[in-house]
């Protein structure tokens, strides 16, 4: 041992002794100690050996655990009855005790996580569950837990489930009953539900209790933190248990909100809590009412619905008061004020009228008692106040006449939009009228009052939008044929409207994007007027102007003679001459050739090329322009894809912003059946449909004409480049030679252009003298690594190539050319210099330590969950964020270390800004790396694919997992390099899945990672199902199999102990359905679970009797696998596995779905209503999904249905929905009454 480590040895002994002065100064010499560097590194050193014999951290620790032991017991025998000075002193004791147990535990964590989780954490509980000690160092503790424990990722990681829950009802119990600051627990309850949420595979059926304690007296909280922070917990709770327990889920919202809404109106909530609010309310509804859901008979549910219903009335009050407020407030607020309303509270509002509005009622009266807090078995009595509140679309329009202010009327309009948008089967046909001539009205005074005028365009659109995908059913309405004449009439007036306001600079992009959606409806044909947008100079090309071109391009044929009036952009015809014809005129107005209003600044690029614009869309423009039959030229290059798919997600058909929740909303349907199959849409949402190749003629001179365009537009920028200038950044030669290999792919999807005569294009020499150039950039950058202006770019240009070489869509014929074309242009050096790029960028990405500062020890209680998030997020420890610390255990530097530390929990490796940004540089540069090495089947290319992918394999020689940069690089190559159809040889992949065991095994206990590891493994599966592999190489790809079957047998086996959460399960899941693609019938898809070997074809049935109901439906919606051959690389074509296989795989399931509907003793009374509605129905979803897939089958299932219904008292009524909703999947409406007779 050594002589510090010996000293620090006999210190640690002192802190035993029986003398407190002794002890004392025992104190005084450990802070010492610890202070020195000698001594620090010394236990560094001695606590990464495995089983150490001499003195290590959590050695020193235990001393520690002693001395608290025996000061605890001190100050505990001292006498009750003392004077103010000696209860002082004992106070100012205890502080210094808790303070040296945070000095220790933080300088043995500085350099990363040496303390073991565990001891840590029994040590805090034990400290925490004695009364004496709680109350003397609760604060302390608690405070030490939330910093120093539950905000390191290795922590985070090896906390239990078990731990998880216990610390979790602990502090519940300190919530309700306890001596420590409220405001602090209040936080660590959050954080500890969010960790049950994220770690674990269940939640504690204890929270239901708490948060009914807790919350449902909202009154008498006087501390509106805490308030926020167990409002933020209950989200993260609920968002976890409404899958396994929406019944409970239901109860528990019906008996909280009255209060909530209380406090909404009746105290002055922070915008943070109002948030919070917000999203529980939301919460609630999407529970409630799944996909919107109206009646009990669609798939609603309430645990009291009458309750309920009042509630939903409470709420739209409480909402509607609020907007108010908001335009109250702007009328006498001095200075700029936002007219809208934030997007949470008006898609509630929205999803609220969506259910309380109706036809037949325009008020109700009801009592306060239904919403403000009154218990439900409470008298209501005649003293109970009742209120008139108004509701339907009378009411919505009233809110939406030209004499409101703007304030108060640009709410409604986003509210408006926002319902129409989301529900449009809803808006009543006799509203149709009267609502489009009161926005015609807006839109006509938009002029005099512009800033509504937006809203307005924007809330025409979805109006527009929905009476195109209802017009065949409006038509036969009542009144139809004069309803569709005013309708029409309003649409002229409105268009005329949208025309004018595109000159407007307010107005352009909405008043665009209405006529697009006019357009795409067939509600107005392109006029004259219309054609004039892209003629002239009222706009310039942007990406609205251009969608609406390609719609009308889609839609109806261009006029043969040029439109008249105003002056054509970019066209400068001599003097006397005819005007062009209206083609060449869009094309000039698109490249922007002469530069006719920027011919002063002739340094500059065209306008097309310092804009972003959806991939290959302008191509596919000026192809189908030089086309005789431009529309089914433009229907033909645009294939399955329509304009509105270009479109940014805020313009497309509304769909929810929550993905997640979306998908559970569609489980809560599919197992209640209440989720029928939608109705083939014949408007605006109708999907495009391949054209069958036409015989297209070129026009030549339009041809010429756009070709010479297109190398004056690429000469320019060769001429006018600058290599300081941002006007003329690489950014720009990349969208000019995706310009032109876009124009080339597309003449070649039409048959025009051979592939022969591709390589002999000026274009395609233009474009490739622009990849040279492009590659001269990326030399020169590599000695500028250091700037971050260049990295920012590198980052930039990388995703633009990996945008333009990937296959998003397979039917997509002129992108697929187009990729091939890129990949042509490309020089060799091009790739080595990236790959060098690389290198440098990981070999230099060390990054500076981080020490957590002594003085970072004390925190303000009373500070919210979401007050820290608005500061200045900071990770203590970055390479300690995985199960193991770094090579060097140093922290990374994300911060000035001066900031709080978040109440989140700890930050995810995975988190975007756990990188800097070299990394991000690096990881870009990869992706297309990646993708240009599984590009083997394009010929003529350059480069050398294998040598690509050799070159990025040595990038993994030395990868070290615990390294956050590591991690997301070989994730990156997992997802890219196997890329579907791409020929990676058995050697290539056996050097791609080598690090994978040891990544697994790092990271198994953190659960986010876990999920996109599996994830990231379905291009690898998919690509064993290519034909290279089911080939010669097929007996070479054994040892590839193995390894991925090693690594998926290993995350069943996790899931089966209960040591996975849903996401995990989830992407496990979708592993097993990637396997039986590529191998149905299961030659060589073999997990080893232990010492037993299942077939995948049998794992997943197995799953069927989890005790986790959400592990249950997701294998219930998979089980058409186990009948049906479906080919990776065609989506369409299906075929039955052979009899025996579907007569063994229908057994397994109903032997396994039988076995889920026990239900476990252990199980709640308050759980079983739930329980047992979650097993029937996974029962009943199992049997179903037999009947529709398998006609061997089917007489089988059906029986085993009529079967279940006796043996498990199953509603007849469900027994119907399942009948009916099978019948009508399988398009077999005739047969629906048989089986209902059947059931009768």
């Amino acid at each position: 041992m050594s002589l510090v480590l010996h000293d620090l040895m006999i210190c640690c002994r002192g802190l035993e002794n029986d003398k407190v002065t002794e002890r004392k100064k025992e104190v005084d010499r450990f802070k010492r100690l610890l202070r020195s560097a000698e001594t620090v590194r010394e236990l560094d050193r001695i606590s990464s050996v495995k089983n150490a014999k001499q003195l290590t951290w959590d050695a020193v620790f235990r001393f520690l655990q002693k001395y608290l032991q025996k000061e605890t017991e001190a100050l505990q025998a001292g006498k009750a009855n003392v004077s103010a000075t000696t209860l002082a002193n004992r106070q100012q004791k205890m502080q210094e005790i808790s303070s040296l147990v945070k000095f220790f535990i933080r300088c043995a964590n500085k350099r990363g996580p040496k303390l073991k989780c565990s001891e840590l954490l029994s040590h805090v509980v034990e400290v925490l569950r004695r009364p004496f000690s709680c109350t003397a160092y609760g604060d302390d503790y608690s405070s030490l837990l939330l910093k120093d424990i539950l905000s390191v990722r290795k922590y985070w990681c090896e906390i239990s489930p078990h731990q998880w829950h216990s610390l979790l009802d602990m502090y519940c119990g300190l919530f309700t009953g306890g001596s420590i600051n409220r405001g602090m627990v209040s936080r660590i309850i959050h954080t500890l539900v969010l960790g049950c949420s994220l770690q674990t595979g269940g939640h504690s059926h204890a929270l239901f209790s708490f948060f009914s304690k807790a919350l449902g007296n909202v009154r008498s909280e006087r501390q509106l933190a805490v308030l926020e922070n167990l409002v933020s917990a209950l989200n993260v709770f609920l968002r976890g248990a409404l899958v396994s327990w929406r019944r409970r889920a239901c109860a528990l919202g019906e008996q909280l909100l009255p209060g909530l809404l209380h406090a909404w109106s009746h105290t002055r909530p922070s915008p943070l809590l109002k948030d919070q609010l917000v999203e529980l309310f939301s919460l609630q509804l999407h529970i409630h009412h799944p996909r919107g859901a109206k009646t009990l008979d669609t798939g609603a549910i309430a645990e009291d619905w009458s309750h309920w219903q009042s509630l939903l009335f409470g709420l739209y009050e409480s909402l509607v008061s609020e907007i108010s407020q908001i335009g109250s407030r702007g009328k006498y607020a001095t200075g700029t004020r936002h007219y809208a309303a934030k997007d949470n509270l008006i898609e509630l509002t929205a999803d609220i009228c969506h259910q309380l509005f109706s036809q037949d009622s325009r008020a109700l009266e009801l009592s306060q008692a239904h919403y403000r807090g009154v218990p439900l078995d409470s008298p209501t009595g005649s003293g109970s106040k009742r209120r008139r509140v108004e509701v339907g679309w009378e009411v919505l329009r009233d809110h939406l006449l030209p004499s409101q202010s703007d304030f108060d009327m640009i709410p409604w309009l986003q509210i408006t939009a926002t319902l129409v948008s989301r529900y449009p089967s809803m808006l009543p046909a006799d509203e149709l009228v009267p609502l489009l001539s009161l926005l015609c009205q807006l839109l006509g005074e938009q002029q005099r009052r512009g800033e509504r005028g937006p809203y307005v365009l924007r809330c025409l659109r979805e109006v527009a939008r929905c009476q195109a995908a209802w017009a065949p059913e409006l038509a036969q309405a009542p009144a139809g044929a004069a309803r569709e004449a005013e309708l029409g009439r309003l649409w002229g007036r409105v268009w005329a409207l949208a025309v004018r306001g595109v000159s407007s600079p307010l107005l352009e992009v909405p008043s665009l994007d209405l006529l697009r959606t006019m357009v795409q409806g067939g509600l107005v044909p392109a006029d004259r007027d219309f054609w004039k947008l892209f003629v002239g100079s009222a706009c310039k090309p942007s990406l609205s102007s251009v969608l609406g071109l390609a719609q009308a391009l889609s839609k109806s044929p261009v006029p043969k003679a040029g439109v008249g009036g105003g002056e054509i952009s970019g066209w400068a015809a001599p003097e006397g001459s005819r005007r062009p014809p209206l083609r060449e005129a869009i094309i000039s107005w698109l490249l922007m050739t002469n530069q006719s209003e920027e011919a002063e600044d002739s340094s500059k690029p065209h306008l097309i090329l310092l804009r972003d614009f959806p991939r290959y869309l302008i191509p596919r423009i000026l192809v189908s322009l030089t086309l005789k039959d431009s529309r089914a030229g433009m229907a033909f290059l645009m294939g399955t894809l329509t304009p509105e798919s270009f479109a940014p997600q805020d313009q497309r058909t509304s769909a929810d912003v929550r993905p997640a929740l979306s998908e559970i909303e569609g489980l809560y349907l599919q197992f209640s059946f209440d989720d029928a199959p939608p109705c083939a849409p014949h408007g605006v949402d109708a999907g495009g449909v391949a054209p069958k190749d036409p015989q297209l003629t070129l026009v030549p001179e339009l041809r010429t004409r756009l070709e010479q365009s297109l190398l004056s537009v690429a000469d320019h920028l060769l001429n006018c480049y600058s290599p300081e200038s941002q006007a003329t950044a690489p950014e720009s030669r990349l969208r000019c030679a995706c310009l032109l290999v876009g124009v080339l792919g597309g003449y070649v999807s039409t048959g025009l252009l051979s592939e022969a005569d591709l390589s002999r294009s000026p274009l395609f020499h233009k474009a490739k003298s622009l990849a040279e150039e492009f590659s001269e950039y990326v030399c020169t950058a590599k000695s500028r690594l250091a700037d971050e202006s260049v990295l920012s770019t590198i980052r930039v240009v990388m995703t633009m190539c990996s945008q333009s070489v990937s296959c998003v869509d397979k039917t997509d014929k002129v992108s697929t050319i187009s990729r091939d074309i890129f990949l042509k242009i490309f020089p060799a050096r091009l790739l080595t210099e990236l790959t060098d790029i690389c290198k440098i960028l990981l070999t230099s990405g060390k990054r500076d330590s981080l020490s957590v500062e002594d003085a970072l020890m004390d925190d303000d209680w009373e500070v919210s969950r979401t007050q820290v998030e608005l500061q200045d997020d900071i990770d203590l420890f970055d390479d300690g964020d995985a199960p193991q610390t770094s090579a060097n255990g140093a922290a990374h530097a994300k911060g000035d270390g001066t900031e709080m530390p978040h109440s989140q929990g700890a930050k995810s490796v995975l988190c975007e800004d756990q990188l800097l940004k070299q990394d991000h540089a690096l990881l870009a540069a990869l992706a297309f790396l990646s993708l240009c090495s599984s590009s083997e089947r394009a010929p003529g290319l350059a480069f050398k694919p294998s040598e690509v992918r050799r070159r990025l394999f040595k990038l993994l020689d030395n990868l070290e997992f615990s390294r956050v940069l590591h991690l997301h690089l070989y994730l990156v190559l997992l997802k890219t390099l196997p890329a579907e159809g791409a020929v990676l040889p058995a050697e290539d992949f056996d050097a791609l899945l080598r690090p994978l065991a040891d990544m697994c095994s790092l990271y198994r206990q953190d659960q986010e990672v876990c999920a996109a590891i599996l994830l990231a493994l379905l291009p690898a599966i998919h690509s064993l199902g290519s034909p290279c592999c089911l080939g010669d190489e097929e007996e070479d790809m054994t040892h590839v199999q193995g390894a991925l079957l090693q690594v998926i047998s290993g995350f069943c086996i996790l899931g089966r102990t209960g040591k996975s959460t849903a996401p995990v399960w989830a992407a496990l899941t979708q592993c097993l359905v990637a396997l039986l693609e590529v191998d149905p019938c299961c030659k060589w898809a073999v997990l080893t679970l232990r010492e037993e070997e299942l077939a995948v074809s049998d794992v997943l049935p197995a799953n069927l009797a989890d005790p986790h109901h959400h592990v249950r439906m997701l294998a219930a919606m998979t089980l058409d696998r186990l009948f049906v051959v479906k080919k990776v690389a065609d989506e369409e074509s299906r075929r039955l596995l052979p009899l025996k296989k579907q007569q063994a795989a229908f057994e397994n399931i109903y032997l396994k779905a039988q076995e889920g509907m026990k239900i476990e003793k252990c199980v709640a009374p308050e759980d079983l209503p739930d329980e047992t509605y979650n097993r029937r129905a996974t029962l009943l979803k199992s049997v179903a999904m037999v009947m529709c897939c398998s006609p061997v089958c089917e007489k089988q299932a059906l029986f085993a249905l009529l079967q279940s219904y006796k043996e498990n008292s199953i509603e007849e009524r469900l027994i119907k929905k399942v009948c009916v909703c099978v019948c009508v999947l399988q398009g077999e409406q005739h047969r629906g009454a048989a089986h209902q007779k059947g059931v009768e």
